[in-house]
C-alpha cells in the first residue's frame, strides 16, 4: 500500500513539474507593455539602412516602446539577402540604451500573442500608390525589397493602413504618438521612422553597436589571409561605381551644403559648414587627390604607427587605380578586393570580402580615410569617432577642400 502511494505521489509530483516547467517556459517571454516598432529597412544598402536604424532606435526610445531590429538587406546576384540583426552586432550592449529585440525572435516568441494576423496595422504619413492596387493605402508589399521583406516573416497581409500625418517619425513629438497610438501595440512602418540623413542628436548612438565575435573573428581571419596582420595599415573607402559618380553629378549642377551623409565631415570640430558649397571632388574623387591624401597619411608626422599597408574597401574593383597607386607608392603593400600589391609582385587573392568585414576594418584600422557623402563611410567614421575617439586619424578625401586650414583634427583623449 505505501509503496502503491509513494508510486502515485511520485507520478503527480513528475506531471507538476512538467506543467510547471512549461508555465516558467512560457512566462520567460516578457512583453513590453508599453508596445513595440517594426520597420522595414527598405531604403537603400548597408550605408542607409545603418544610417536609419540610429534614428529609428532614439524614436523607440522617445516613445518608450521596445524597437524590433530587422535584418539587414542585401542584394546578391538579383536576389533579396536578410542578414539578422545579431548575425553583425551584439544586443546586449544596445540595451544599454534601451529595449530591443531581433526581429526573428518577436515573430517566434511574441508575435504570436500580441500581433495576431487580424490585428496588423501598416503605418505610413500618407498614402503610396501601389503599381496593383489602386485602393488608397500604405501599400507594404509594393516593390522590392518591401515585399520580400515582409513575406520572409510569413506576413502576407496587414488588416488596413493608418496614416500618421501630420505627426512625423522625430522624436520631439514623442508625447503625440504616444496619445494618439496608445491603443496599437505594435507600430509597423513601411520605412524606417527615422529622418535620412540621420538625426544629429542620433549619432552618439553609435558606440553602442559592438560587432559579433564571429564578425571580429572572420575579419582576423581575412587579415591573416592578406598577409597583414599585426601590421599597421591605412584603411581607404573609395566610391567610384557608375551609379555614385552619376549622384554626385548633382554638385555639378546645384549649389549644395549638404548631400547624404555629408555631415559628417561638414560638422567636425565645433565647426559647421552648414552654407559652404560641397565641391564635386569631394564626392568623386580624381585619382591625384586619392593619392594626395594617402601620401599625407602615410607622412604623418603625428602618426605613432609607421603604416605598413593600405587596405582598399570599394563599390567598384578599379585596377587601374590600384595600378596607379602601387606605382606611385612601390613601397608599401597594397591589398584589394583581388589583388595584392607588394615587393614588385601582384598576388591574385580570394573574392572580395562581406561589406560588414569591409566596414570592421574601416573602423578597426590605424589611420582611415573615407568618403565624406557616403553613408557607408560614416559608418565607419562614426565607431572611430564615437567609440574610439580617433578624430585625427579619421579623415576624408579632399577634405583641404573644405578645411584648407586644419588638415586635421586632434583625438580627444
Amino acid at each position: 500500500m505505501l509503496s502503491q502511494l509513494t508510486l502515485c505521489t511520485g507520478v503527480i509530483v513528475i506531471f507538476f513539474l512538467i506543467v510547471y516547467s512549461d508555465f516558467v517556459s512560457a512566462s520567460n517571454v516578457t512583453i513590453d507593455k508599453n508596445g513595440y516598432i517594426v520597420y522595414c529597412p527598405c531604403m537603400g544598402r548597408f550605408g542607409n539602412q545603418a544610417e536609419q536604424f540610429l534614428g529609428s532606435l532614439l524614436f523607440a526610445k522617445y516613445l518608450d516602446r521596445t524597437l524590433v531590429l530587422p535584418p539587414f538587406v542585401e542584394y546578391r546576384n538579383y536576389q533579396v539577402i536578410f542578414s539578422p540583426f545579431d548575425d553583425f552586432f551584439q544586443l546586449e550592449p544596445i540595451r544599454k540604451y534601451h529595449r530591443v529585440i531581433a526581429m526573428e525572435d518577436f515573430m517566434e516568441n511574441i508575435a504570436p500573442t500580441i500581433w495576431p494576423e487580424n490585428e496588423r496595422y501598416i503605418l505610413c504619413y500618407d498614402p503610396r500608390r501601389g503599381d496593383k492596387d489602386r485602393t488608397p493605402g500604405c501599400n507594404p508589399f509594393d516593390g522590392s525589397p518591401f515585399k520580400p521583406f515582409w513575406y520572409n516573416f510569413n506576413i502576407t497581409r496587414f488588416r488596413s493602413s493608418v496614416f500618421h500625418q501630420p505627426l512625423v517619425t522625430q522624436f520631439s513629438e514623442a508625447k503625440l504618438w504616444k496619445s494618439r497610438f496608445k491603443h496599437i501595440n505594435v507600430l509597423a512602418f513601411v520605412g524606417a521612422p527615422s529622418a535620412f540623413p540621420t538625426n544629429e542628436e542620433a549619432i552618439p548612438l553609435q558606440k553602442y553597436l559592438h560587432y559579433t565575435d564571429s564578425i571580429a573573428e572572420k575579419a582576423a581571419k581575412y587579415r591573416a589571409e592578406r598577409g597583414f596582420s599585426r601590421k599597421p595599415y591605412l584603411a581607404i573607402h573609395l566610391r567610384h561605381g557608375s551609379d555614385w559618380v552619376k549622384a554626385c553629378s548633382l554638385l555639378k549642377e546645384n549649389d549644395m551644403s549638404q548631400l547624404f551623409s555629408s555631415n559628417q565631415c561638414t560638422n567636425r570640430a565645433g565647426i559647421k559648414l552648414n552654407e559652404i558649397k560641397l565641391p564635386y571632388e569631394v564626392c568623386s574623387h580624381s585619382v591625384r587627390t586619392i593619392i594626395k591624401d594617402i601620401k599625407r597619411a602615410l607622412t604623418d608626422g603625428e602618426n605613432t604607427h609607421r603604416l605598413e599597408v593600405i587596405y582598399v574597401a570599394t563599390d567598384y574593383n578599379n585596377e587601374l587605380v590600384w595600378d596607379e597607386i602601387h606605382r606611385q607608392l612601390p613601397d608599401v603593400k597594397l591589398v584589394t578586393p583581388t589583388l595584392t600589391y607588394h615587393n614588385g609582385t601582384i598576388t591574385r587573392k580570394h573574392s572580395p570580402p562581406h561589406y560588414i568585414i569591409d566596414t570592421y576594418l574601416l573602423a578597426y584600422s590605424n589611420y582611415f580615410i573615407g568618403n565624406c557623402i557616403s553613408s557607408f563611410s560614416a559608418f565607419a567614421s562614426r565607431i572611430r569617432l564615437q567609440s574610439f575617439r580617433f578624430n585625427r586619424t579619421t579623415q576624408f578625401f579632399a577634405n583641404d577642400l573644405l578645411y584648407p586650414d586644419q588638415l586635421s583634427f586632434k583625438d580627444e583623449l
